[in-house]
């Protein structure tokens, strides 16, 4: 799919490709994922280089045939304080979720403009852990995977605030028993449905809630990432 006009993307990663090219995996309104060779953008002298980077707004149009494209025209989109600390590797855990989990070519305009509020987010560094969530939930809503966080799993019984709940991947939630260790409490999946703040144990029980059910689809092999968060634990 060649674009008409500037389309909105972002850099979610780019590699040397021969001795002065890269090859960029964009995210894009329009057409999804797409990896676009950056002919000399390896060079320290290329312009593009400084532009191609994660987290910053972009407008491209790219060219050609094939599964790979060349990049056409890029230039900045708008401008926002590039994240750091905590929020950076935060940025680079949206990443590595949608490398993993969104198909190349697959448009999902609306998961791009959660992804493009949810940096924006990151860059002011407000309500980092929430806003990771809605993120979460939104992913798996694009993919055919959302959860719903007010009913029962394949039942019309509404969620409680005082009832405990365990996750059972492609079912639903299903309610604890007796002595039986829980997942997650049902103010909190009301709360994050309803797009709230959260106390200390809701943002821990809703991590952990997400890190499980991603778990599903993202299989053993572990996000890398995550390696970072243990640093700002």
């Amino acid at each position: 799919m060649v674009p008409e006009a500037l389309t909105p993307a972002f850099v979610l990663h780019s590699r040397k490709y021969g001795e002065a090219h890269l090859l960029v995996d964009m995210f894009t309104f329009t057409a999804g994922r797409m990896p676009l060779m950056v002919r000399g953008a390896a060079s320290v002298k290329s312009k593009r280089r400084g532009v191609l980077q994660p987290f910053n707004p972009l407008l491209i149009a790219w060219s050609g045939r094939g599964s790979i494209f060349n990049l056409k025209q890029v230039e900045q989109r708008s401008y926002y304080s590039l994240p750091q600390g905590k929020a950076l590797y935060s940025g680079f855990y949206l990443n590595e979720l949608l490398i993993r989990l969104v198909d190349q070519h697959q448009p999902v305009p609306e998961l791009f403009l959660s992804y493009d509020k949810t940096i924006a987010d990151l860059s002011s560094r407000d309500h980092l852990d929430l806003s990771l969530r809605h993120f979460e939930l939104e992913l798996l809503q694009s993919l055919g995977y959302g959860v719903d966080l007010l009913y029962e799993g394949h039942s019309d019984t509404a969620i409680c605030a005082d009832i405990c709940y365990n996750y059972e991947p492609e079912i639903g939630f299903k309610r604890t028993q007796v002595g039986e260790t829980y997942l997650v409490k049902g103010d909190t999946l009301i709360a994050l449905s309803r797009r709230q703040a959260l106390d200390l144990r809701q943002y821990r029980e809703a991590r952990e809630l997400m890190r499980h059910i991603l778990h599903f689809y993202l299989g053993d092999k572990p996000l890398k990432s995550r390696e970072f968060f243990s640093i700002f634990s």
